[in-house]
């Protein structure tokens, strides 16, 4: 058994905001813009935008963009690329650095975690993990052909749900396919976020790391301590690996 730690969600690059956490521990996982769109047209009645998709608190997307202007202006019209999906659990990448999510196989563990502020109070950004999956499988999509056959595990993943996606990320030489996993009905989103970053001095640059304290727990993937873009890091040690998913069966 092995577990993968991965970034996911809305950040200041893509998308112009953090997901928001508030004061009684709770969050919104605010997904990631997609920019396709941008040059090619849409139904809005048919693919949620953020002005139209609310989370769990029953808002809009859109209103956890804090301040009127260009960001806001920008994706309100703008279509919700919603990935991974905690419905039927299914978890869709075409980018090449993910190629080793397909070294996923049953029993593993894929873990989420994603950027959040504070919206209702003053906290500043952070690491928080706020699900996971107990994987079934995972999946490679190379051909058109691969559609139908993944198409009822998957068929509420952003990937599969449109057509025009899935064309473009098997399409793209550079992806090497599209990356898919399935989770258990036993995977879960979780009800709070739970803080796993800190802010450290690396290569002479302030970058979100896991804390000391959370490398008592997942170790410290090989030295590779930073988690601020969204590589993947793997904990295979199995007395981690067990110490680890007995404290993610216990989050609430």
């Amino acid at each position: 058994m092995k577990i993968c730690l991965l970034r996911v969600g809305i950040d200041k690059i893509c998308g112009g905001i953090h997901s928001p956490i508030f004061k009684d521990g709770t969050y919104e996982f605010v997904p990631i813009p997609e920019y396709y769109y941008r040059h090619h047209t849409f139904d809005e009645n048919k693919i949620p935008t953020f002005g139209t998709l609310k989370g769990s608190k029953n808002k809009p997307f859109i209103e956890y963009f804090k301040h009127e202007g260009k960001d806001k202006d920008e994706h309100i019209h703008c279509p919700v690329h919603t990935d991974p999906e905690f419905v039927t659990y299914t978890y869709g990448d075409g980018n090449h650095t993910k190629n080793k999510l397909t070294e996923l196989q049953k029993g593993d563990y894929i873990v989420f975690y994603a950027a959040m502020e504070g919206f209702d109070f003053d906290m500043e950004p952070a690491m928080y993990i706020f699900g996971y999956f107990e994987v079934e499988y995972s999946f490679i999509a190379t051909q058109k052909e691969h559609y139908d056959i993944i198409f009822d595990d998957f068929k509420n993943n952003f990937h599969i749900k449109h057509q025009e996606i899935f064309a473009r990320d098997i399409a793209n030489a550079k992806n090497k396919g599209l990356k898919l996993v399935k989770g258990s009905p036993k995977s879960r989103m979780l009800k709070y976020a739970y803080l796993i970053s800190k802010k450290n001095t690396l290569s002479h640059k302030k970058v979100h790391s896991i804390s000391p304290d959370m490398q008592q727990l997942f170790g410290d993937f090989g030295g590779k301590i930073a988690i601020q873009k969204n590589p993947l890091r793997w904990i295979k040690d199995k007395e981690l690996v067990q110490k680890t998913v007995h404290w993610l069966k216990n989050l609430e």
